[in-house]
């Protein structure tokens, strides 16, 4: 529960404010790291058995620095191409901390159903017509991709296993 009450909370300061505090990412990843590490030898939540605090420790922190990894790269190549932000270090940490929780597996699966969602309401805030008393164009709006990625998450953690699986046996893995 208190990995949602962080999603909900940070989803909700994403949409309103663009904004993802470091107090509640940092915290987050913290909290999910000592949990998923201390309770690793009882958990095999992605089919895989880490039988030491060691070694699920090791696995933690590399699936943070590959989540963490795979948004600073995305936001680096932006910057290369279009020579602006596109996204903040907030979703980096935000990246970093559903990898804490969820491992690299439930982390990439997140952000591809956000990635996914932002992409479908970026389509249709373009597509739709702007009315007369709308003071920006929809194409000038900001999304939050820290929203897209808490929804992605929460998914993730309640069917994730049983998508990938999914995934893997349609592509004939």
């Amino acid at each position: 529960m208190i990995f949602y009450w962080l999603l909900v909370t940070l989803a909700v300061l994403d949409t309103e404010n663009l904004w993802l505090p470091d107090w509640l990412t940092f915290a987050g990843m913290a909290l999910g790291f000592l949990l998923t590490t201390l309770l690793a030898p009882l958990d095999d939540f992605w089919g895989v058995e880490r039988a030491t605090a060691k070694s699920a420790a090791l696995d933690d922190l590399l699936a943070i620095l590959l989540a963490a990894g795979l948004i600073l790269v995305i936001r680096w190549l932006y910057r290369l191409v279009r020579r602006r932000e596109g996204m903040g270090l907030g979703d980096a940490k935000l990246m970093a901390m559903l990898a804490a929780w969820l491992g690299f597996p439930g982390a990439l699966l997140a952000f591809v159903l956000g990635a996914v969602m932002g992409a479908l309401v970026g389509v249709i805030l373009l597509v739709a017509p702007a009315t007369k008393t709308d003071r920006d164009p929809w194409a000038a709006i900001k999304l939050p991709f820290g929203t897209f990625l808490c929804i992605g998450g929460i998914i993730s953690s309640l069917w994730g296993q049983p998508m990938i699986d999914a995934y893997l046996h349609w592509a004939g893995f």
